[in-house]
């Protein structure tokens, strides 16, 4: 058991070695690049673009959300149903539940 813990320390610490080698020899061979005010001002093809922040429908994102959560999930919970572990399904299906009402009460509260 000790040896293949030391030849597992030695393979990360070897592998761990050789990255920084590369790092540090990419770092040092490649072309540095001149820093201008052109190059550091930001891009947006030549349009004035008016400071806006885009709206955003929120709704359609907890629906996404929750789709996930309903369909995602769920594979976990079968899987322990199947393999007779009911505890632990039981407990995946509160935390299922307790994730998929918060943001159902939130739309609720911004809906009025």
């Amino acid at each position: 058991m000790e040896n293949g813990l030391c030849s597992l320390g030695v393979a990360f610490g070897l592998s761990l070695l050789i990255t920084v080698l590369i790092y540090l020899a990419g770092r040092l061979l490649a072309p540095k690049g001149v820093m201008t005010d052109a190059r550091l001002s930001p891009y947006a093809c030549g349009e004035a673009m008016p400071p806006v922040r885009p709206k955003m429908d929120m709704s359609r994102f907890f629906t996404y959300v929750l789709l996930f959560l309903a369909f995602d999930i769920t594979v976990p919970i079968v899987a322990l149903a199947i393999l007779g572990h009911y505890l632990q399904a039981i407990f995946y299906l509160a935390i299922i539940l307790v994730a998929i009402l918060t943001p159902a009460f939130y739309l609720r509260e911004l809906g009025g």
